[in-house]
């Protein structure tokens, strides 16, 4: 752990909470149509953010309370690890929430890494400089580093058939461009597993089409405290879209909210990821993959990747005050609450090689700043430890840090 970084993050989370406090946002009388502020972020995957990022409302009631809120997020940073990241989610709602458009829409110039296929991240790449015909500057890592430029769009339509249940099409689009393996030399030092570096894996336009079911009775999308999600997807992808890949893709998430006491929520997850293929080759972003920032909190995104995918989360969201307290700066601890989280996920093949004693888990905590008390936005400060021993190499464990707006689920 990087105790500067740590101590760094700190001294933001006290900047952040000295500016989100010292403004009195329940005494504003009209909604917010805004909430924007600096994107000064980290995770394992970006290292050190600087950018913007926000959420804009959009109020579709027309009066008729029963219509859920809409938004849409964007986000554009630049990375300390030269990536440039622009994105935006949107989940918009049409009066009485007849129709409902979810989605996202992402360009990035990413330097990212390579676990290789399967459950293990057991990959040993050497990565050496050449000075004078001698091996200089030698590093062993258990991924390989490469650039990659991709822009993506998912769009979601769906149409409610009763309260709470929607059903439509979607789409998931993206194109891969500039492909480059980043150490000028390197070394594949064992063969644990399959590590995919050709361009045939990586590059070329991929698109599918399928099937959306939606059960969401979560009563706030950003920061639920009860209710219950429930989503089927089927995506189909092909030559008769354009597709330079062919393969099949099921998806089941379920997420579950109780609010045990006023203000605390225990929220559980559950997620399961098939990929059908008659091809030899699914591509890296094609794969069910473990990690990031809001999925299995702890491991760096694709440190397991493999067509099938079982994960589980679960989660306790707790304030530090109580609504009434009249204790010494009320405005500014009813603004914090704490979290603890744990996970555990595995990937498999198509010889169906799923055990119960191949999860690999993840155990973490986080701080929360009420950003929005009419939107319940909250900034999300997380820590996070990957228990499996060898996720960063032979005897090591990944670890995380992570800043954002809105919960990981």
């Amino acid at each position: 752990m990087n105790y500067k970084l740590l101590l760094s993050a700190i001294i933001l989370c006290l900047g952040l909470i000295h500016v989100v406090t010292s403004q009195d946002i329940e005494d504003t009388l009209s909604f917010r149509k805004y909430d924007i502020l600096p994107a000064i972020s980290y995770s394992p995957e970006t290292k050190l953010t600087l950018g913007v990022i926000g959420y804009r409302y959009l109020d579709f009631t027309k009066e008729d309370l029963t219509t859920s809120m809409s938004f849409v997020n964007f986000i554009a940073v630049y990375t300390t690890a030269n990536q440039i990241v622009i994105k935006s989610n949107w989940d918009i709602f049409t009066d009485g929430n007849a129709y409902r458009f979810r989605g996202s829409a992402f360009y990035n110039k990413f330097p990212d890494r390579n676990y290789g296929i399967g459950n293990d991240a057991g990959v040993l790449v050497m990565e050496y400089e050449l000075k004078n015909g001698m091996v200089t500057d030698t590093d062993q890592v258990n991924f390989l580093r490469y650039s990659i430029n991709r822009i993506t769009f998912k769009p979601v339509v769906l149409k409610k058939i009763k309260d709470n249940l929607y059903i439509g099409l979607q789409a998931d689009i993206e194109h891969q461009y500039k492909f480059e393996v980043l150490p000028d030399s390197f070394q594949i030092l064992n063969q644990a597993s399959e590590v995919t570096i050709l361009n045939a894996n990586t590059l070329g336009y991929r698109a599918g089409f399928g099937l959306n079911l939606l059960w969401d009775s979560r009563d706030n999308i950003l920061n639920p405290r009860t209710g219950s999600f429930i989503e089927f997807s089927n995506l189909n992808y092909g030559k008769f879209l354009g597709s330079k890949y062919s393969y099949t893709s099921f998806l089941l998430d379920t997420r579950k909210y109780y609010n045990t006491l006023k203000n605390h929520t225990l929220a559980f997850r559950g997620y399961l990821n098939f990929r059908y293929s008659n091809d030899p080759v699914i591509p890296i972003r094609g794969l069910s993959r473990v990690g990031g920032n809001s999925f299995i909190r702890g491991y760096f995104t694709g440190t397991y990747q493999d067509d099938h995918l079982a994960a589980f989360e679960t989660e306790y969201r707790m304030p530090f005050w109580n609504d009434d307290t009249d204790a010494p700066l009320k405005h500014f601890w009813k603004r914090l609450g704490m979290v603890f989280f744990a996970s555990g996920a595995q990937v498999y093949g198509q010889d169906g090689n799923f055990g119960f004693d191949r999860f690999n888990y993840a155990v973490g905590g986080g701080l929360r700043v009420l950003f929005n008390s009419e939107s319940r936005l909250n900034i999300r400060i997380d820590y996070a430890v990957g228990l499996t021993k060898d996720s960063a190499g032979p005897g090591d464990q990944q670890t995380g840090l992570y800043f954002f707006l809105s919960e990981a689920f």
